[in-house]
C-alpha cells in the first residue's frame, strides 16, 4: 500500500509544524496585546512590521541559501565544508543587517513620511518610535534565521524548532512585562517593571533576539558539528562558499523584496482606506499566518529534501519528492481551510471589538480559506525549485504576479472602482493563481534540474 506521508517528510516536517504554530500562537498574543492599546498603536506596528518584513526577507533569503548550501554538500558527503559555509553565511548576514538597521534608525524619519504622508500624527510618532527600537534587533534576527537554516539544511529541524518555541515563549513573556508592566507584590498598584506601551512591545522583540541567538549559538552551533572548530579565530572569507550561498541568496532576497515591496505598496493603498481597514488587513494577515502553517512548515521541509537529493544529482527523486509533498500540501490546507472559515468571526474579535473591524477581517479571513487551493503551487512548489538552485525563475514569476496583479489589479479594483480592501485581495488572489499556473509549467519541464553548487575541487573533502 502506498504510504500517504513518507517517512523523511514526517521527520522534518513535524518539528517545523509544532515550531511555526508555537510561534503563530504566541505571535498572535503578543499583536493582541499591542492591538488593546488602541488602533493607532496597532496601525503603527502593521505599517513598521511591511518595513521590516521587506528588511527581514533578505536575512530569509540568506537562510534559504545556507539552508541548500548546506543540504548539498551534506548530500555529497563534505560535512566539514558544510560547517565552514554555516560560518561564511552567519558572518555575511550579520554585517548586511547591521548596515541596514544603521540606515533605517538615522533616516528613519524621511523614509516614513515618504512612504505613509498620509496617516495621523499620533500614528506618525508611534512609528518613528517603534522603527527605531526594532531596528536594533536586526543583526540579532539576521543571525538567527541564517544559523537556523544552516541548521535545517542538516536536517535537524528539531533543533530550529527548540530555538525559535523559547525565542517567541520569552517574548510573550517579556511584551506582557514591558507593555502593561508589572506589578509589586504586597502593594496596591506599584510597579515592580513600569508600563511602557508600544515602547515595551519594540523593547521585548530586541531583548527576545538577544537572548534567541545567545541560545542559538551556544546550545545548538558550537555543540554539534554545525560551526568548524576554532571556526572565528581561523575565520577567512571564503569566496567559493560565499558565491554558492549568494547564488541562491540573492534571486530568493531579489523574489523576497519583491514580494515583501508588494505587499508594503498594498499597505500604503490601504493606509488611505482608513484606520478601521488597516486594523482587519493586519488581523487578517495575522490570523492567516497562522491557518497556513501546514503549508508553510512543509515548503521548509521540501526545500531540504530536494536539496539533499539535488546534491546527489538525483532529479528524478527530486522530481517524485516535490510532487508528494504537494499532495499532502493539497489535503493538509483542505482540512485547514474547512476548519477555519466558520471561526472567522470569532478570531477576528480576539483582536478587537470594533464592529466595522470584525466584520471585514472575517470577510478577508474566509477569502483567505476559500483560496487555499492554492497555497501548495504558490508556496510549496518554488522551495523545490530553491532547494534544487533554481532559484531564478522564481523571482520572474513572483515580479509577474506581483506588479501585473496584485499591485495594478489590486489598485484598480480597490482604490480606482473603490471595492476598497476586497478589491486590493481579490488582486492578490489573482496573483496566486498566475503564478501557480507559471510554476506548474516550469515543473513539467527539465530547466530548473540544474548541476547544484560550484564548488571548486580544492573545496572538497577525500
Amino acid at each position: 500500500m502506498k504510504q500517504l506521508i513518507r517517512p523523511d517528510v514526517v521527520r522534518l516536517t513535524t518539528p517545523i509544524l509544532v515550531e511555526q504554530i508555537c510561534i503563530n500562537l504566541l505571535s498572535i498574543v503578543s499583536t493582541i496585546m499591542a492591538a488593546r492599546l488602541g488602533p493607532e498603536a496597532v496601525s503603527a506596528v502593521a505599517m513598521v512590521e511591511s518595513i521590516n518584513a521587506v528588511i527581514g526577507s533578505v536575512f530569509s533569503a540568506l537562510g534559504v541559501g545556507a539552508t541548500v548550501v548546506v543540504a548539498q554538500l551534506l548530500g555529497r558527503g563534505e560535512k566539514t565544508t558544510a560547517a565552514r559555509a554555516t560560518l561564511q553565511a552567519l558572518i555575511s548576514a550579520g554585517l548586511i543587517a547591521t548596515v541596514f538597521a544603521l540606515l533605517l534608525i538615522t533616516f528613519r524619519v524621511p523614509v516614513l513620511g515618504y512612504l505613509f504622508p498620509g496617516v495621523d500624527a499620533d500614528v506618525m510618532r508611534n512609528m518613528q518610535v517603534y522603527l527605531a527600537v526594532t531596528a536594533l534587533s536586526f543583526p540579532l534576527s539576521a543571525l538567527t534565521i541564517v544559523g537556523c537554516g544552516a541548521i535545517r539544511g542538516a536536517g535537524d529541524t528539531a533543533a530550529t524548532m527548540k530555538v525559535n518555541v523559547l525565542v517567541n515563549i520569552v517574548n510573550v513573556i517579556l511584551s506582557y512585562s514591558l507593555i502593561y508592566g508589572v506589578d509589586l507584590p504586597g502593594t496596591s498598584g506599584e510597579k515592580l517593571v513600569p508600563a511602557f506601551g508600544l515602547l515595551g512591545a519594540a523593547y521585548a522583540i530586541v531583548f527576545t533576539r538577544l537572548i534567541g541567538v545567545g541560545y542559538l549559538f551556544f546550545a545548538v552551533l558550537l555543540k554539534g558539528d554545525f560551526l568548524p572548530p576554532r571556526a572565528l579565530c581561523r575565520y577567512r572569507f571564503d569566496t567559493h562558499l560565499q558565491a554558492a550561498i549568494f547564488s541562491v541568496g540573492i534571486p530568493v532576497s531579489m523574489e523576497s523584496m519583491i514580494f515583501n515591496g508588494g505587499k508594503l505598496i498594498v499597505q500604503i493603498y490601504i493606509a488611505g482606506m482608513g484606520t478601521a481597514a488597516i486594523a482587519a488587513n493586519f488581523i487578517a494577515f495575522s490570523i492567516a499566518s497562522f491557518i497556513n502553517i501546514p503549508g508553510a512548515a512543509l515548503a521548509v521541509a521540501l526545500t531540504t529534501l530536494v536539496a539533499t537529493d539535488a546534491g546527489r544529482g538525483d532529479f528524478s527523486a527530486a522530481r517524485r519528492t516535490i510532487w508528494h509533498v504537494m499532495r499532502v500540501g493539497w489535503i493538509a490546507m483542505a482540512i485547514v481551510g474547512t476548519i477555519f472559515f466558520p471561526l472567522a468571526p470569532w478570531l477576528v474579535a480576539q483582536y478587537s471589538q470594533d464592529p466595522a473591524v470584525i466584520e471585514l477581517g472575517a470577510l478577508l479571513v474566509r477569502m483567505n480559506c476559500l483560496f487555499l487551493v492554492c497555497y501548495p503551487t504558490t508556496f510549496i512548489l518554488p522551495n523545490g525549485f530553491r532547494g534544487a538552485g533554481d532559484a531564478r525563475f522564481t523571482v520572474l514569476t513572483t515580479f509577474t504576479g506581483m506588479l501585473i496583479f496584485r499591485l495594478v489589479l489590486g489598485y484598480v479594483l480597490g482604490v480606482t472602482l473603490q471595492f476598497g480592501i476586497v478589491g486590493v485581495w481579490c488582486g492578490v488572489i489573482a496573483d496566486w493563481f498566475v503564478r501557480s499556473l507559471m510554476y506548474i509549467v516550469r515543473l513539467r519541464g527539465t530547466k530548473w534540474q540544474r548541476t547544484g553548487l560550484a564548488i571548486p575541487p580544492g573545496e572538497k573533502e577525500v
